[in-house]
């Protein structure tokens, strides 16, 4: 029984996307508390020591493939994970994810700019769609626009550059080497921050944290099962009900409004997101967030 789930691409994507979802969650609770860098750094740390063993185990090298792009790679996944962290921790949870949704837009972006792939008529016309979705959503004009939406769309861009990094890196590399160069970079980058600025968590939070970092390398591993048994563009699309789960969880649990703005936009942003990845599987490329 245990077998055919695991076989499911379907059922094994929802519930990476689920678990992806509960870790938003506790990064909004834990937050205004902790601070991002302290998250942050507990993830990689968790990551890297979960991975090693793993990875030594299996014969693996340490080093990988092609370096500098693990390297790059890791540290626009850091950038894009501090990003995100701080868009949770400033706006509400369900504003935050449609916003770091956008990086199939970013993706296909980069795409153009730095592997010189041309882009049909319909993807302008979608890129278009997501941008318009981006300006009503964060409405620039009014009060309701704050650095948090900014953060959230750093988020978006720099998750989209480095799943274009991730598709070169996939060639010649496995999916758990490149996620543990994510977790060794983004620790060097965090650990100077986290020295300056630590706070010893109380034992509730101190489990937290370990819970959280353990729920992101299962959600990791599901999303990794999950492409062995799905398109990718199917994966990638469905990984998208993480915003679904993570805006109930907003609404229910930390009182957000869900607009007729935030709802327009909202759709606008994940329609085109959703229309891309189709588009980018008939191309033969993934823009999925795949050990993103």
């Amino acid at each position: 029984m245990f077998r055919i789930f695991l076989e499911s691409g379907f059922m094994v994507m929802i519930l990476s996307a689920f678990f992806f979802a509960i870790t938003d969650i506790i990064i909004k609770f834990i937050s205004p508390s902790l601070g991002v860098i302290q998250i942050a750094f507990v993830r990689f740390l968790i990551g890297a020591l979960i991975l090693w063993p793993m990875l030594k185990s299996s014969g693996r090298s340490l080093i990988g493939n092609s370096t500098r792009v693990l390297l790059l790679r890791g540290f626009t996944g850091a950038l894009a994970f501090f990003c995100l962290l701080k868009a949770i921790a400033m706006i509400p949870l369900s504003n935050a994810m449609v916003l770091f949704y956008t990086f199939p837009l970013f993706a296909t972006f980069f795409s153009l700019l730095l592997l010189k792939e041309t882009l049909k008529m319909l993807e302008i016309m979608l890129i278009i769609l997501g941008m318009i979705g981006i300006y009503i959503l964060i409405n620039p004009g009014s009060h309701i626009y704050t650095i948090g939406h900014m953060f959230g769309l750093l988020a978006g861009c720099f998750a989209g550059f480095t799943v274009v990094l991730i598709r070169k890196l996939r060639k010649t590399n496995g999916p758990l080497i490149i996620y543990f160069y994510f977790c060794i970079v983004g620790g060097i980058i965090s650990s100077p921050f986290f020295i300056i600025k630590f706070k010893l968590p109380d034992l509730e939070q101190s489990s937290l944290l370990v819970f959280l970092a353990v729920i992101f390398l299962i959600a990791q591993i599901l999303m990794n099962q999950g492409f062995k048994f799905c398109k990718a563009a199917e994966g990638g699309v469905i990984l998208m009900s993480e915003v679904v789960f993570t805006g109930i969880a907003g609404v229910v649990i930390f009182d957000d409004t869900l607009s007729l703005n935030f709802l327009a936009g909202a759709g606008l942003i994940i329609g085109s997101g959703v229309g891309l990845n189709l588009i980018a599987h008939k191309n033969n490329v993934s823009v999925s967030v795949s050990d993103a």
